[in-house]
């Protein structure tokens, strides 16, 4: 927000300077101008903050639905299954022990972490981990 009224602020000031600049070149008349500079300034910082307040819910919003874990989860295209075995996987359990706690074949939890690299778009187990923590699936 302060970088907006600093930006409209320093436009405001630009154009009323450039403003008085011509009036003081062209008429000479200093008193009179000056309320014009200053109406002119404000003007431009209540558009910065009218402007910031309008935008800036739209932001929030966006970032309190990514911040929701099973949003998160239904996003990334993870299934029940694949979830399970990608929070294992962050305990740092191998193949194998995944499957004696989830009573699946080892095949199949092989079957699963290929399918969570493929949708998470990593290439190694540790990266899907630290992914799933960025996309805040994990904990």
């Amino acid at each position: 927000m302060k970088q907006t009224i600093f930006v409209f602020s320093g436009i405001a000031i630009a154009i009323g300077l450039i403003y008085q600049l011509n009036q003081f070149l062209l008429l000479g008349n200093w008193g009179t101008r000056n309320l014009s500079l200053f109406i002119s300034a404000l003007f431009f910082i209540l558009i910065g903050i009218v402007l910031q307040r309008l935008l800036a819910p739209a932001k929030t919003q966006s970032v309190e639905k990514e911040t929701d874990p099973q949003m998160a989860i239904e996003k990334s295209g993870l299934s029940k299954q694949e979830y399970k075995v990608l929070t294992l996987l962050a305990e740092g359990m191998s193949n194998s022990e995944i499957g004696e706690v989830l009573f699946i074949e080892e095949s199949t939890v092989k079957s699963h972490v290929s399918k969570i690299l493929l949708k998470l778009n990593a290439r190694r187990r540790t990266e899907a981990v630290k992914i799933g923590r960025d996309m805040q699936i994990l904990s």
